[in-house]
């Protein structure tokens, strides 16, 4: 067997140095993936957290609880009924804002974005008048703005 040169034996390292900078890249890759899916776990948690902090308050407060009852019911509101019911529907508001920023910047899958998405829609755009939602959506950013109006607009022509 015959013994190798210098330039046979830089190329062999170059070879091996290639390999571990694959090998490199390899684990950075995975190492990001799951730290994003850590992330995007991390931002789901806490708005089941935020919805059950507001269930925990709807459900333990006689005067919300009535609030919501007599929403479902049809029955027209008090003043002091409806001021509670906006502002905890402006806290849904801003939750729904939270999964739409976290998924807009990838830090939430889309996935869960689209079961979010249909919740607030459901629980918001088809609870909360759009006259009120005209009133206060100059408070947010326009392609949040957008998304809402559009799902009040969907919800007019007879969509979801």
């Amino acid at each position: 067997m015959r013994k190798l040169g210098l330039t046979e034996w830089a190329a062999v390292a170059e070879i091996i140095g290639t390999v571990a900078v694959v090998a490199s890249l390899l684990i950075v890759a995975y190492n990001l993936s799951q730290n994003t899916a850590a992330m995007q776990a991390s931002n789901d948690n806490f708005l089941y957290e935020l919805q059950f902090a507001r269930g925990r308050v709807i459900t333990g407060s006689p005067g919300m609880a009535t609030v919501y009852a007599k929403r479902r019911r049809g029955e027209e509101l008090s003043a002091d009924e409806y001021e509670r019911f906006y502002w905890d529907k402006m806290y849904d508001l801003s939750s729904w804002e939270l999964a739409f920023n976290r998924h807009r910047d990838g830090l939430f899958s889309t996935v869960q974005w689209g079961g979010w998405d249909n919740y607030f829609v459901e629980t918001f755009v088809t609870q909360f008048p759009e006259e009120s939602w005209l009133e206060v959506k100059h408070w947010y950013a326009q392609d949040f703005v957008d998304h809402v109006t559009a799902a009040y607009v969907s919800k007019r022509e007879g969509g979801k």
